[in-house]
């Protein structure tokens, strides 16, 4: 089972170079990047870094004590793998009318996950999340870091998704390349029976 991004029309990361450390990589710039590197200059909170080295903190290392992007994909896609069977084997369980394909979401202004109005076991749904905070929490971790997956892919190349890089260093990367602002404003998924229950990441909401 696999998310995979909604169209990206419409959507856009707002892209600067990072600044260098010791441990980063000089990733080449092509013209229009180099131009809107010096036209744009305006750095993300450091809270927004924090934030998002927390979330690389819950990937094992390797043993140079280093991630590449590529680990990053896969850790997102297996906690993405046992979310999808737990949630939807708890539901089931339930009695939640899981032929019907519903959508979650989580508002980051509640802090809530909830199902959309049109299911008829919405609440049902919803009071699994509340009861639940932990599977809530792992739900809000898949959307983020599908984020941060999503905004490597659009800026690396399959070589460069393999560079290895010390946490610290990657949260730098992905707060210098990623619209922090979008990162943390809550997303959705579809979620129902079929190949796959997720449809795809929902990069409007």
């Amino acid at each position: 089972m696999s998310t995979q991004p909604i169209e990206h029309k419409g959507y856009s990361y707002t892209y600067s170079k990072p600044r260098k450390t010791q441990e980063d990589v000089d990733f080449p710039l092509g013209p229009e990047q180099s131009k809107k590197r010096q036209e744009t200059t305006v750095a993300a909170p450091a809270s927004a870094r924090d934030r998002i080295q927390a979330l690389l903190d819950d990937i094992p290392l390797k043993g140079n004590n280093k991630l590449s992007f590529q680990d990053v994909k896969e850790y997102r896609d297996s906690l993405e793998r046992d979310w999808d069977a737990r949630v939807a084997g708890d539901l089931a369980g339930l009695g939640v009318n899981m032929s019907i394909k519903f959508r979650l979401t989580h508002d980051p202004s509640s802090g809530q996950v909830v199902a959309s109005a049109d299911h008829p076991d919405k609440g049902k749904i919803d009071q699994y999340f509340v009861s639940n905070s932990e599977v809530a929490d792992d739900f809000k971790d898949v959307l983020k870091l599908g984020k941060l997956v999503d905004a490597a892919e659009r800026r690396l190349s399959p070589q460069e998704m393999e560079t290895e890089l010390a946490p610290a260093a990657m949260a730098w990367w992905f707060d210098s390349n990623t619209d922090t602002a979008t990162l943390f404003s809550g997303g959705g998924v579809v979620f129902g029976m079929g190949s796959s229950a997720y449809k795809g990441l929902d990069m409007h909401v």
